[in-house]
């Protein structure tokens, strides 16, 4: 087992009238494998899953998830996303109209716990991870690391 250390930081001089925004909190978090490093994809690559799945269906494990949206298009890794119509979507592994979890733009960012399958749809609901792209791929760096 290993220890992973996420802080969040919100601050702001000018969000509120007359008043700042200053909130840290941080946490130390059990993981363990599987995990994996730092990684980049485009929303389209297939890494063994299909198409843009970063963590499969039907996982029984509540996983720690990073994703970044690196605001590059994925056809070249140099040219930038377009800000208002390049975003991710973060859904269901199955993808299924409904299973949005998360909707990120060029640059945009989250860490956040994924729940395993629930179980519902009698026990067939998949659960895991999967990127889309609003409309030309792009590129995402992710990490992921099984709760302990």
């Amino acid at each position: 087992m290993a220890t992973l250390t996420p802080t969040l930081t919100l601050a702001s001089t000018d969000i509120f009238a007359g008043q700042p925004l200053n909130l840290s909190v941080t946490d130390t978090l059990t993981v363990s494998a599987p995990m994996t490093d730092i990684s980049r994809m485009n929303t389209n690559d297939n890494i063994g899953n299909g198409a843009g799945i970063i963590i499969p269906d039907l996982q029984q494990d509540t996983y720690y998830v990073y994703i970044k949206h690196t605001a590059v298009l994925a056809s070249d890794g140099l040219t930038a996303a377009n800000a208002g119509d390049d975003f991710v979507t973060l859904s269901n592994a199955d993808g299924e109209a409904g299973s949005e979890l998360l909707r990120l733009y060029p640059g945009e960012f989250a860490f956040f716990p994924l729940a395993p399958a629930d179980g519902t749809d009698g026990g067939v609901e998949v659960g895991g991870l999967k990127v889309t792209a609003a409309s030309a791929e792009v590129q995402i760096n992710y990490g992921f690391w099984k709760r302990s």
